[in-house]
């Protein structure tokens, strides 16, 4: 039987001789984003600012196959940590070319320098997969590459390489702006503060196991299994057993994975920030340990929380005025790519109930910050940071619907959600301009429609690649194609699959064939709004730009002031 080993150590260990890490080719590709790099930094940033600077930071575990003989560690789990460290390690190490004291401090955690007493050859600490090696290596690890990533052309580039690319940028903007000494001081504390668990195992069939393990919701003790040791354990004997009949019965009512995201919300709801330690320690900190009494933690929070989660999870309001409304903004914040607006909507329908008209006012306006956040790309930290910022203010009492509260946007920022929502929209992310889309589509109908579980797909009306010999030709110029073709107001939902070759239609015959239903009527308002134009020319488009444009800014309160000459030289 393979012996399995767990050591806790600091990455100036982990980035070591005592280390080879190599990415099987099996392993998927580099994966992580700016915006997880992005939320990486910021958290590393902000535990080092804080007062206790003895605490130290855990980056999570990783799983490796590895003899005790030999520094070679295949990573089973962990890839995307290792290389993101990698990358940020060489942004450091880059910043501080020429300093004093910090130049080529940093040097050794990322290739190894060699030792010929110790028969060591130089090379790299970590080998990504074969396809990525190369590149990672050249632009990444080597001293100076990352200056090079400017000259690349990026538009080759897909998928892990363009993500090396990416992250190494941002990186390295995020550090231009930091003062050299500070920079190195940054990089001391990850080193020495920043710790990683390794668990080792000498084959693959083990290492799999308890990757598997850790990773299988099914299988891992999850902290609300933890938590109910701990908080049913501590319930007079009389009553353990009915508590424990009411904590199973929520689980099975919201299922594991939400019943486990039920306390990272209300962890949420007490702390109002972001965690800097396991939902388990912050949970029992700032919630279960101020409470003392289990059965009182039960009873006021936990299981009014958890019936309140539920509501917000199936959009299930119930009330004799104004129910239907709430829910639709429910269900619309269900289509924004992220859970962190889970806890105030939670907050809002606990203090508002029996005050529908409030609890819709606010919700209007969490769907509306929450829509400018994923529309203006704002990023975990910051966007969490806001959230928080509403949680604090609603509990001081504070009135949200004030032009200067945190639920409201301020005029930049709704200055900057106008000019992302007036640009090429369909060169956004799939999730992001379908969201637009569809709240464009539902801004202009005249009756609520799910969009759940329906086909649809976005057409364009002046196409991107039209015939050489069509109208789209003749109308258009190269530069009002280019202008025009992946705004919103080029833009609509067809309920059915794309069609390549109708997509080039020309406009009239396009129209007849392929923008109506089989009954002749378009399921989506957007379609039904293109059947009213006889012709579509670059004035056609500006008008129905300019129209979806004030749709937006009306319905999501955008008023920055801006005419559209304005918004279109921003």
């Amino acid at each position: 039987m393979s012996s399995i080993k767990g050591s806790e150590l600091k990455l100036h260990k982990v980035f070591s001789s005592d280390f080879q890490f190599e990415i099987p080719d099996y392993q998927r590709p580099y994966s992580w984003q700016v915006e997880h790099a992005e939320e990486l930094f910021d958290d590393l940033w902000t535990f080092r600012e804080q007062e206790d600077k003895s605490e130290e930071y855990f980056l999570g575990s990783i799983v490796l196959i590895k003899d005790d003989s030999s520094s070679q560690a295949d990573v089973v789990d962990g890839q995307q940590r290792l290389t993101t460290l990698t990358i940020l390690l060489a942004a450091i190490r880059d910043r501080l070319l020429g300093h004093p004291k910090w130049g080529g401090a940093f040097d050794k955690y990322i290739m190894e320098p060699g030792d010929v007493t110790l028969d060591l050859s130089p090379k790299p600490r970590l080998f990504l997969r074969k396809k990525d090696r190369e590149f990672f290596e050249q632009y990444i690890q080597s001293l100076g590459g990352l200056d090079e990533l400017d000259r690349l052309d990026v538009s080759r580039y897909k998928d892990s390489k363009l993500n090396l690319i990416n992250n190494a940028k941002a990186f390295q903007k995020r550090l231009a702006d930091i003062e050299q000494d500070l920079v190195g001081h940054f990089g001391q504390f990850i080193v020495q503060k920043c710790l990683l668990v390794l668990v080792t195992t000498e084959n693959f069939k083990s290492a799999y196991r308890i990757f598997s393990v850790m990773n299988d919701r099914g299988m891992d003790l999850a902290p609300s299994d933890i938590l109910k040791a701990d908080i049913i354990s501590s319930i007079g004997e009389h009553e353990r057993e009915r508590y424990t009949e009411l904590w199973e019965d929520v689980e099975d009512r919201l299922g594991r994975e939400n019943f486990n995201d039920l306390f990272a919300h209300i962890r949420m709801i007490f702390r109002k920030e972001k965690y800097r330690r396991s939902v388990l320690d912050e949970f029992t900190d700032y919630v279960a340990r101020p409470y003392g009494n289990s059965k009182k933690l039960m009873d006021d929070v936990l299981l009014p929380y958890a019936g309140t989660l539920e509501v917000v999870l199936d959009n299930s309001f119930k009330s004799e005025a104004n129910a239907a409304e709430i829910n639709r903004l429910i269900e619309w914040l269900h289509y924004l790519n992220n859970k962190d607006w889970v806890p105030v909507a939670m907050e809002f329908i606990r203090k508002f109930d029996r005050d529908t008209e409030a609890l819709k006012a606010h919700l209007r306006m969490l769907e509306r910050l929450g829509a400018s956040l994923f529309i203006r790309g704002i990023y975990a930290t910051p966007r969490i940071d806001r959230f928080g910022q509403v949680l604090r203010e609603l509990e001081q009492g504070k009135d949200l619907l004030q032009a200067d509260s945190a639920l409201n946007l301020d005029t930049r920022e709704q200055k900057d959600t106008l000019y992302w929502l007036n640009a090429s929209v369909y060169r956004y992310s799939n999730r992001l301009r379908s969201y637009i889309m569809m709240r464009i589509d539902s801004f202009m109908s005249d009756q609520h429609m799910s969009y759940r579980d329906r086909t649809k797909t976005i057409e364009h009306v002046l196409p991107q690649n039209p015939a050489s010999d069509s109208e789209w030709r003749s109308n258009w110029t190269d530069e009002e194609r280019e202008h025009w073709v992946d705004r919103v107001g080029n833009l609509l939902l067809l309920s059915r699959t794309k069609n390549s070759e109708a997509s080039n239609y020309d406009f009239t015959k396009k129209k007849d064939r392929y923008f109506k239903s089989k009954s002749g009527v378009s399921n989506f308002a957007t379609s039904t709004d293109v059947l009213n134009y006889d012709a579509w020319t670059p004035a056609e488009l500006e008008e129905r730009q300019k129209k979806l444009m004030r749709i937006l800014s009306d319905k999501w309160s955008l008023d920055a002031g801006m005419s559209w000459e304005e918004l279109e030289k921003v």
